[in-house]
């Protein structure tokens, strides 16, 4: 039932059909998981994290857990807790494009400018065409003083983003 009523759009009738899943089955990966997501997307960050903390105490290699935990830490700003929790993701999967740009991202607030372009660079490296790396890229360059460079990547950012119809397929997004 939770499944259908989020497919539907009731959202509060799907937590609650999720909250019933988990209570009658606490190793509920699924409802907990989309418990999780749903929370997490309203901006409840504590209720969210405190599910995924759940979840990951059942299935510590869950790797959308793991990813989306870091992903509230650094929402709540708490970025060396989700560095850690992005290093797990990892370990899971390398090769997650979403987890080096995030930690990218962190390394960019931290002034770390040598990591986050180290990390924007193996997001491009999976999707050559990722627009936030493409563009936080150019912000590390100027963070840098390396201003010619950072317009070289301005421009390269406008030329991927480019949303005329001969390349139409950069804003399907």
């Amino acid at each position: 039932m939770a499944v259908l009523f989020q497919t539907m759009g009731s959202r509060d009738a799907a937590i609650e059909q999720f909250i019933k899943a988990a209570d009658s089955d606490p190793e509920n990966a699924y409802a907990l998981y989309q418990l999780g997501l749903m929370y997490k997307d309203m901006e409840d960050m504590d209720k969210a994290e405190d599910l995924y903390l759940k979840l990951l105490s059942i299935f510590p290699e869950h790797p959308h857990a793991n990813y989306d935990l870091g992903y509230i830490y650094r929402e709540k700003k708490e970025y060396g807790n989700a560095a850690i929790q992005y290093s797990k993701a990892l370990k899971i999967d390398p090769d997650n494009a979403y987890v080096h740009y995030d930690l990218g991202f962190i390394y960019k607030e931290n002034g770390d400018y040598q990591e986050a372009l180290s990390e924007y660079q193996k997001v491009l490296e999976i999707d050559p065409a990722h627009k936030y790396a493409l563009w936080d890229i150019a912000i590390v360059y100027e963070k840098l003083g390396m201003q010619d460079k950072a317009k070289e990547q301005q421009k390269h950012y406008h030329k991927m983003t480019d949303c005329s119809f001969r390349r139409f397929w950069n804003c399907l997004d």
